[in-house]
């Protein structure tokens, strides 16, 4: 007869430390044996010169692209509407 999931034996199997770091994983739990927190990293910020951690953006992409040389030259490759829109959220001085 097969066991059922948490039976009050006390012992704890692999198939149920497997079960439970994979239930942990997908419902996107932070913490990990011991208690310590694992720090996510996501390649949608980036950080500043000044240290600051923030979202990509128009303006991060725009230097990539002049720093790697694939900038056109004279008018650029943003569009002036797009320089308007992301000015919006830009930080003020």
């Amino acid at each position: 007869m097969r066991k059922k999931f948490g039976d009050s034996d006390g012992v704890i199997t692999p198939y149920e430390k497997k079960r439970g770091q994979a239930i942990a994983k997908a419902t996107g739990n932070p913490y990990k044996k011991g208690g310590s927190v694992k720090k996510k990293s996501s390649s949608a910020y980036h950080t500043t010169k000044d240290g600051r951690r923030v979202k990509k953006g128009l303006y991060y992409y725009m230097n990539k692209a002049k720093k790697s040389g694939k900038s056109r030259p004279g008018k650029g490759t943003v569009t002036d509407k797009a320089l308007k829109r992301s000015a919006k959220t830009a930080k003020k001085a």
